[in-house]
Parts: C-alpha cells; sequence; structure tokens
C-alpha cells in the first residue's frame, strides 16, 4: 500500500512544481550582467530588435538609466552603475512571440 501511495504521489509532487515554476515573478532578474557600451547603445539596440519583432514597448526614464516594460512583467532596466552600464531582464510570461527577450542580452549588452 505504501508504495502504492508513493507512486500516486510523485506525479502530484511533480505538478506542484511545475506550477509554481511557470510564472517566477519573484523580482530576481533572470539575466544581470554588466557591459562597457552606454545606456543609450544599449537601450538603441532593444529599440531595434524589438521593431524587427514587431513589438511595441513602455521606456521609462530611472534614476542613471532606462526602464523597458514589454508586458505582460517582461522588464528590462539598463542603469549606469560606477563607470559600467548593469543590464538587468526580469521575466515575466513567456510566450512564443517574446522568447528573443531571453537572448537580448547577448547582443545588446555583451
Amino acid at each position: 500500500m505504501k508504495k502504492f501511495a508513493v507512486v500516486l504521489s510523485v506525479p502530484l509532487l511533480l505538478s506542484a512544481c511545475a506550477y509554481f515554476q511557470k510564472d517566477p515573478d519573484s523580482g530576481e532578474p533572470v539575466a544581470d550582467t554588466t557591459t562597457q557600451r552606454s545606456v543609450n547603445d544599449v537601450v538603441a539596440c532593444l529599440t531595434q530588435i524589438a521593431s524587427n519583432h514587431n513589438v511595441a514597448f513602455k521606456s521609462t526614464a530611472i534614476p542613471q538609466g532606462q526602464m523597458l516594460d514589454f508586458g505582460d512583467s517582461n522588464i528590462i532596466k539598463v542603469r549606469a552603475d560606477n563607470g559600467a552600464t548593469t543590464y538587468r531582464f526580469y521575466a515575466g510570461k513567456r510566450h512564443v512571440s517574446n522568447l528573443w527577450l531571453e537572448k537580448a542580452g547577448k547582443t545588446c549588452a555583451p
């Protein structure tokens, strides 16, 4: 009987873990990199890539940089910190149409 209960509980446990991981918006950035490019260069690069994917976004000024909101809690913050530029990507809901956001940092903030 114990083996049967264990066998039935494993899929339940895995599905519970998957449920809580489907939208991990805990406030921690997925990508947190530093680059020598300026804030304006990184934002211009992101704007170009977004226009290639026909994506609209909202740009908001933050201290020492810009915050780009791509909707569905997908946020990119680009700031000048201590002589370097910090690129942070906060992942929200993932769709096929916004998967390019995860790779944009490697292109725009190498």
